[in-house]
């Protein structure tokens, strides 16, 4: 048992203590920070309701869960890490890839026998899958008692609260043809609901007007709309009270925020308003798209002191007639101007791709194309992936014509010609020092601390206590694809 002040909790496993303050008053805040076995706890003894979520996908899924948990805690709920525990099970989804969905499908079969045993359990199913299948998800699978897409999820109280067994509700409006371009983006946040107190998601603009053929998120997630600059400054400033140091700014295409704001604002200008903020040591972005990453926002990386020497800008692939049909805006020579601009422009800085091998009529020859901008490109880090047609894109309505044996070769080759590069690099800074933010314990060895560093080489390294939201000194030792290790230089 741990005490604090007039109340005492055990120490166990529900993860966070802000559903006492929904019940009592300010003065309880501190008072439950892990609660395990609820049944031993007061916050069973007073009769919370516990919620469970899961989340697929994306960083913008990441924070959609973190914001919709923190208004869960705020109406009185408790979130746990076992979702046996729980009386409400959330998952929360993505439908860019069909393996992501397969996923949520499993996970849905496996609920149905635990709500077998308890039919008083709520499961509701969120994200962008969510608004993909709409009412579909609710008849193929009986259990889920909520449907919600990305843009209802502001309103995930309420509707838990219309969950009483009487039948699926389902809110999935937010879309294109709904022509609804409204977007709550939460700013009052539980700072319990963060996974690391150090490091926030800041949402700086939602959808995406590009319409890359074979994507759906501009049909699930709407049209772009970007935030007023001066909420977001505000709830950076707010962060940094609450003791966070680093931020990520995240948009579906970040890089063209500014959409539709009077007067224009472009990231860069955004950048150059969160550098001053005191408590902030670093800013970081994603994603950006290759056709807007301009000088001006290359520059203004380099200049602010507190953004960092990071960028992730997917290519997808390296053939001009696969860029062409993938409706991507550019070719791979733009690509590689781009990429010269930004090295020209930022010291040190490193950048990251995405592929897509195996799109519709894709041959050796494109496959190849794409190999070589890999090689030349010489990415920090690359995620490589086999395209599946999504339902309702243009490129579904192409052939799906390369086998699943040439869309599993290529992708391998892919990646054993980036981790050739990944290692090479990490080795360059082998009896080097860095500066690393520390995140926390290694997930593999918890007598280490992980970290990274400005230009995001994940760094490990020992250390006599938790060291999370530090900034430290590390000379590197060893090197492998994914990671460097080294020895904390004293301070």
């Amino acid at each position: 048992m741990a005490r604090t002040g007039r109340v005492e909790v055990t120490q166990d496993s529900c993860v966070l203590s802000a559903p006492c303050r929904a019940l009592t008053s300010a003065a309880m805040r501190d008072i439950l920070s892990v609660c395990r076995h609820p049944f031993d706890s007061m916050v069973t003894r007073l009769a919370v309701k516990k919620v469970f979520m899961q989340t697929f996908g994306c960083q913008m899924n990441k924070l959609d869960s973190e914001l919709a948990l923190g208004r869960l805690v705020r109406a009185g709920y408790c979130v746990v890490r076992d979702k046996s525990d729980a009386d409400v099970i959330l998952l929360n989804t993505c439908s860019v890839r069909q393996h992501a969905e397969d996923k949520v499908f499993s996970h849905l079969g496996a609920l149905k026998r635990l709500k077998e045993k308890r039919p008083g359990l709520v499961v509701g199913v969120l994200g962008c899958m969510a608004q993909k299948e709409g009412r579909k998800l609710a008849k193929r699978f009986d259990i889920v008692d909520l449907v919600c897409g990305p843009r209802r999820i502001a309103d995930l109280v309420p509707l838990l609260g219309k969950c009483n067994g009487s039948g699926p509700v389902v809110a999935v409006d937010g879309d294109r043809r709904s022509g609804n371009r409204a977007v709550s983006f939460e700013a009052d946040r539980a700072v319990e609901c963060r996974p690391m107190k150090h490091h926030a998601y800041v949402g700086v603009m939602a959808g995406c007007d590009n319409f890359c053929s074979y994507c759906v998120v501009p049909y699930l997630r709407g049209a772009e709309v970007s935030r007023p600059p001066a909420d977001i400054v505000e709830e950076v400033r707010r962060l940094a009270d609450d003791g966070c140091v680093e931020i990520t700014l995240l948009g579906q295409n970040v890089n063209s925020y500014g959409v539709g704001l009077e007067p224009k604002v472009t990231l860069a200008d955004l950048l150059a308003m969160l550098d001053p903020i005191d408590g902030i040591e670093r800013i970081n972005f994603v994603t950006s798209h290759p056709k807007d990453l301009t000088r001006e926002l290359c520059e203004a990386v380099a200049a602010l002191p507190k953004v960092c020497e990071y960028l992730h800008v997917p290519p997808q692939s390296g053939s001009d007639k696969i860029l062409g049909l993938m409706k991507r805006g550019y070719t791979s020579k733009h690509y590689r101007e781009m990429l010269t601009m930004a090295r020209e422009v930022i010291p040190d800085v490193e950048i990251a791709g995405d592929f897509i091998v195996g799109f519709p009529s894709e041959t050796e020859e494109d496959f190849m194309r794409t190999l070589s901008l890999l090689k030349d490109a010489e990415f920090l880090n690359c995620f490589v992936f086999k395209y599946s047609p999504r339902p309702g894109t243009a490129a579904a309505e192409l052939e799906d014509d390369v086998p699943d044996e040439v869309k599993r070769e290529r992708n391998q080759r892919l990646l054993q010609a980036q981790e050739e590069i990944s290692l090479r690099k990490r080795r360059a800074l082998i009896g080097h020092t860095v500066e690393a933010l520390v995140e926390g314990p290694s997930k593999r060895d918890a007598s280490r601390m992980t970290g990274r560093t400005r230009n995001n080489y994940i760094v490990h390294f020992e250390s006599p206590g938790n060291l999370a939201g530090r900034l430290v000194t590390v000379r590197i030792t060893a090197a492998t694809p994914l990671a460097v290790t080294g020895d904390v230089v004293e301070q």
